[in-house]
């Protein structure tokens, strides 16, 4: 059995058409970084209208890239101890 199965199980998902076709893995990508125009962006709604594993799969993708943009702006945020250690340093300190 497989322990990230066991231990991790919601990590596990559906081998979706996005998993098959690559053209479709494009548009699902254009619509997570919010290029596709209204038309094709109305389409892709569609589709996932009528799909439910992609539309799961469409979700969890963009709760993830949202996750990982708040992370980016926490790193972005927090000083480095390089930036720490500059602006713990005086004048009197160097000279």
């Amino acid at each position: 059995m497989n322990l990230l199965i066991i231990y991790y199980p919601h990590f596990i998902m559906d081998i979706t058409e996005f998993d098959r076709d690559e053209m479709l893995t494009e548009f699902l990508s254009d619509y997570i970084d919010g290029t596709l125009n209204r038309a094709e962006r109305q389409s892709f709604k569609e589709y996932l209208d009528h799909n439910e594993k992609e539309r799961n799969f469409a979700r969890k993708a963009m709760k993830g890239k949202k996750a990982l943009s708040r992370l980016a702006d926490r790193i972005k945020s927090t000083p480095s101890k390089k930036e720490k250690l500059a602006s713990s340093i005086t004048a009197t300190d160097i000279g």
